[in-house]
């Protein structure tokens, strides 16, 4: 035993780890306990409720704490670091400096500890604060493979510097040869290999690995350099399909569409780099592209049952040509034809033309409707609409009327209800008639396969409506107020239409146009 103090109060002693007050007299404040914990750091009070009480008594032998070593290590549970604090005064490390090391290194051995290990001359001394003695080498992650695809280019005109738009020229149909690069993907790579402070190996996972998304039929992979690269198994026009790259037919006409070629239907893309000329039709199911600058006159038909159409020298309708997309339309402009897509973009004008589509967007700086009748779900857009001459132009934008989708959605979705209730009864009464009817021949056998084709009629007309309620649905989601805005100049004779309400314009007028507090604000 040894006595660190002696006073009028009480004696400090050590026992073994143990470090005891022997009380000689109350009163000795606990605040002035402080400057003894701190001049001996390895003092570790364990319970100062029990301090509380040794200097409070006059007399007894009680326990407060343990006597510290030196320093002591700790390894976090992870094994990836290993700490040291020192229980001893700043005076004392550096009195003992060298041999404290000596003692801490001797330790780390003994602990095992191998790798990561820092130069402890360098440290930083702090009493009684947890300081890196090592630090292990967390694994990283390989990098993640990396899938590149041939870019579609965006299908926008050129903005000019006067803020017009440029649909003359435009980069439609993204062609390919067999053998083309298509895309590829560099694998997942390695990561690099951890350890922790004891030398064990901390085995680094690999980069996440990704999907070539692309059509077998049109589009190969093959190991190149150690990278799989997608190939064009044939000519033919980019396309991407349900965000699957792939191939599509292609035909490419170098010259018109007429007399030689007669009319047009393809199952794919088609590139015209003459026109189409009077009485002659296109029908593709892909993108269509008619590249010649002098545009179409008094065509048939053009149509795109699953695609867009490029027209880069306008249309001369003459009252007969129709052009229809089931995607967007771009066109210089268009005289006295027909309309019908999902956005139709038109670079100088649509003269005497009727259209149908969600949103028509004919250039705001210059872009002039003369006549016919716009029909837009949702926009209209352009800078001059009717001319000066008043001529009737119609500009319509319908808008979603929801509560009458809603109303559809709820009666559509009773018939649905229904027919599933009819269809169950009859599949139950299938079964029990098949038992019956199968083998045999006759008015049975008749009645049979009548029901069985009963029964697929209905589940096609189940199918049908699941899908209209699902389109009327997205419809809902889609609903955006209707407008339409004139830039420069809406003439007189113009006619602003947005759902039921309309405005013929007897004087000029500019700006957007749209239904506010049940009002055309015209």
């Amino acid at each position: 035993m040894s006595v660190l103090i002696q006073n009028d109060y009480f004696d400090l002693e050590l026992q073994d780890d143990k470090v005891i007050v022997h009380s000689k007299r109350s009163g000795f404040p606990l605040k002035s306990f402080d400057a003894i914990t701190k001049q001996y750091p390895r003092l570790k009070i364990s319970s100062f409720a029990v301090l509380r009480k040794a200097l409070t008594e006059s007399e007894g032998e009680h326990i407060i704490g343990s006597w510290l070593s030196d320093f002591e290590l700790f390894v976090t549970a992870d094994k990836m670091k290993a700490q040291i604090i020192f229980n001893m005064s700043m005076d004392e490390f550096e009195n003992n400096k060298q041999a404290i090391l000596e003692q801490v290194e001797n330790q780390l051995d003994i602990e095992g500890v191998v790798f990561g290990r820092l130069p402890l001359q360098d440290i930083s001394f702090k009493p009684g604060e947890p300081l890196p003695a090592a630090i292990g080498r967390q694994p990283e992650q390989g990098a993640d493979a990396v899938i590149t695809y041939l870019e579609i280019p965006d299908r926008k005109p050129v903005i000019r510097e006067d803020g017009s738009a440029d649909y003359y020229e435009m980069n439609f149909v993204t062609a390919v040869d067999e053998g083309d690069w298509i895309g590829e993907k560099i694998p997942p790579q390695n990561g690099i290999d951890g350890k922790d402070i004891f030398g064990n190996v901390l085995e680094a996972p690999k980069g996440n690995d990704g999907k070539l998304s692309y059509d077998r039929k049109s589009i190969s992979e093959e190991q190149e350099s150690g990278k799989i690269v997608l190939r064009a198994l044939h000519g033919g026009a980019l396309e991407y399909i349900n965000d699957a790259i792939s191939i599509g037919k292609q035909l490419v006409i170098n010259g018109d569409v007429g007399p030689e070629t007669g009319n047009i239907t393809f199952d794919g893309a088609v590139s015209i780099y003459g026109t189409i000329l009077a009485g002659y039709s296109v029908k593709a199911t892909g993108d269509i592209s008619i590249e010649g600058n002098e545009g179409v006159t008094n065509a048939k038909e053009i149509q795109s049952s699953e695609g867009d159409i490029y027209i880069k020298g306008g249309v001369f309708g003459g009252g007969v040509t129709i052009v229809e997309a089931k995607g967007d339309i771009f066109i210089k402009h268009a005289n006295n034809c027909k309309l019908y897509a999902t956005v139709v973009n038109v670079g100088l004008y649509l003269f005497g033309t009727d259209v149908i589509a969600d949103r028509v967007l004919v250039d705001k700086n210059r872009g002039k409707i003369i006549g016919g009748q716009i029909e837009a779900m949702f926009r209209i857009e352009c800078a001059y609409a009717g001319n000066n001459h008043e001529r009737m132009t119609l500009l319509h934008t319908k808008g979603i009327n929801k509560d009458g989708l809603y109303k559809e959605i709820q009666e559509m979705a009773q018939d649905l209800k229904e027919r599933q209730g009819v269809l169950s009864r009859m599949e139950e009464h299938s079964v029990q008639y098949a038992k019956v009817a199968v083998g045999t021949r006759g008015p049975q056998a008749e009645a049979f396969k009548k029901t069985t084709e009963t029964i697929e009629t209905n589940r096609q007309a189940i199918r049908e409506l699941d899908k209209e309620i699902q389109v009327r649905l997205q419809l809902i989601k889609q609903a955006v107020p209707a407008q339409i805005e004139v830039t420069r100049e809406a003439y007189p004779g113009a006619v602003i239409q947005i759902g039921s309400r309309s405005t013929t314009l007897h004087d000029s007028r500019k700006g957007v146009f749209e239904v506010v507090d049940g009002v055309l604000n015209v």
